[in-house]
């Protein structure tokens, strides 16, 4: 393997996490939150033996770039890891990668995150990020950085870098085979209780009881989605943390922080039978006394069993994936083995239990014609979901919806560009204005139209109904389209 050589003129031993701010590149309604300090944490718990670290979420605390840039003065880092989730942000690395470097052109700049681990060339076309890292980076970051030091080999998968001919390797992605094997993170290195004590966002799947948790128990998918990024990122193969550990966690979080509530935030939480129901048996039995909610649901894994199980523990919502209200895009386009005759009676099942049931649907893929697209509208209307989600087909890079849309010329704009409000696919029947219309005032009328639906929306959220309707106002009012290409 040949890697241009980085002149390192000291040994690496302090090292700086960061979350750069969303703001930087703009505000919206929808896409931007606070991200959990789950991964930072992690990450530093895998580093504290041998570094000094420091985690700055610049996200969480608002920070201005000024700002920011005094945290990275202060603290005078060796090593710079940067996280950005979702391409659509794409620009706040570089901003936090030039301010790193304006500082110190000497600090080694490391990336990472959902958008790296998908366009890592784009990424280290930046020749202020000195180095990628795709996939899952608690082994890959530790073993890189003792590389560095003169202290180890270089790792075999993970790393994306400059070759001697000044052009671009990636490696392989690395994935945790065995989760249990981590540590829990490290929540000492932040304001953990600041953070249970802060929502990330508004929404139906956001928990308004503190102070409370967000947790991860599985990583991949084996499901395969033609739209989902997960296998790219995080592979096809499912890998789960044992009951046992998931639970002792939560027992961990609540004598520690005191937590009264959490949310599981996996792609695929409850992906195998058994498991879900041992960790729901022992979260039974451990009498912990917390509330939660659960997106992501593969709603044609559940059973009677599981729903019972899941009141008894306190869970006030699941959130269920079902895509599409039409055969034909659900077999031959998305791939996903939803019996759409079996979902009313399983969300009934759910209601038997006093379950709050919120179903995402996704609109505007290639070939789909409009019939077809207010077919999956009458289907979520009817399907006796409470709260129905509904959003633009996003050909994401990785994806084999990207691939299709890709080789059929029907993105709009730029191909790598993510705008998760606007419709980004054309057809000879809609355009990505006619989308992303459709999808807010449909979301608007199906879940808001009946008062009886819009007070126990509100209760699940922790709003009054009048903050409700603000934030139904502030969608409709968020629809421009001044910047959409189209």
């Amino acid at each position: 393997m040949q890697i241009k050589e980085m002149k390192i003129k000291s040994k690496i031993h302090r090292v700086m996490l960061v979350y750069p701010n969303q703001r930087w590149y703009k505000y919206d309604l929808t896409t931007t939150w606070n991200l959990s300090p789950y991964m930072l944490c992690l990450l530093a718990a895998m580093l504290q033996d041998k570094y000094e670290i420091k985690i700055v979420d610049a996200q969480f605390y608002n920070m201005s770039e000024e700002q920011f840039g005094k945290e990275v003065q202060d603290f005078k880092p060796d090593c710079v890891g940067i996280s950005v989730l979702s391409s659509e942000y794409a620009s706040i690395l570089d901003t936090a990668a030039a301010i790193v470097k304006k500082i110190n052109k000497d600090i080694v700049t490391i990336a990472g995150g959902v958008h790296v681990t998908t366009q890592y060339y784009r990424v280290l076309e930046n020749k202020d990020i000195d180095y990628a890292v795709r996939g899952e980076g608690e082994y890959v970051l530790r073993d890189f950085l003792a590389y560095l030091n003169g202290e180890g080999t270089f790792p075999e998968k993970g790393i994306v870098f400059r070759n001697e001919n000044g052009g671009v390797t990636a490696l392989p992605l690395d994935l945790v085979q065995d989760l249990d094997a981590l540590p829990l993170p490290n929540y000492d290195l932040v304001d953990y209780p600041a953070y249970t004590n802060t929502g990330p966002r508004y929404g139906v799947d956001s928990v308004h009881i503190y102070p409370y948790a967000r947790l991860l128990t599985s990583r991949g998918c084996y499901v395969g989605c033609s739209f989902c990024q997960v296998e790219s990122i995080s592979g096809k193969k499912w890998r789960m943390r044992s009951a046992e550990k998931v639970v002792d966690e939560l027992t961990f979080l609540k004598t520690k922080y005191g937590i009264k509530a959490f949310i599981i935030e996996d792609d695929n939480p409850f992906g195998q039978t058994k498991r879900t129901k041992d960790m729901l048996r022992l979260l039974k039995e451990r009498n912990l006394n917390l509330k939660w909610k659960v997106a992501g649901v593969a709603v044609f894994l559940m059973d009677e069993e599981i729903f019972k199980l899941m009141a008894e523990t306190g869970c006030q919502m699941i959130g269920i994936a079902i895509e599409s209200g039409t055969e034909r895009i659900l077999k031959q386009v998305i791939k996903k083995p939803v019996d759409l005759k079996k979902v009313p009676e399983m969300i009934k099942m759910a209601h038997k239990y006093g379950l709050y049931v919120a179903a995402n649907f996704v609109i505007g893929f290639p070939g789909e014609t409009w019939d077809e697209i207010l077919q999956t509208i009458h289907y979520a209307e009817t399907c006796g979901a409470d709260y129905c989600k509904i959003y633009p087909a996003n050909p994401l890079v990785g994806t084999r919806l990207f691939d299709m849309a890709k080789k059929l010329d029907v993105i709009v704009g730029d191909p790598n560009k993510v705008d998760w409000r606007y419709g980004r696919i054309k057809s000879s029947e809609f355009n990505p204005k006619d989308i992303s219309i459709l999808r807010v005032y449909e979301w608007d009328r199906i879940n808001f139209s009946d008062s009886r639906k819009r007070e126990r929306t509100a209760n699940i959220m922790g709003i009054t109904v009048e903050e409700l309707n603000e934030i139904r106002k502030a969608t409709r009012d968020n629809l421009t389209f001044e910047n959409m290409n189209i």
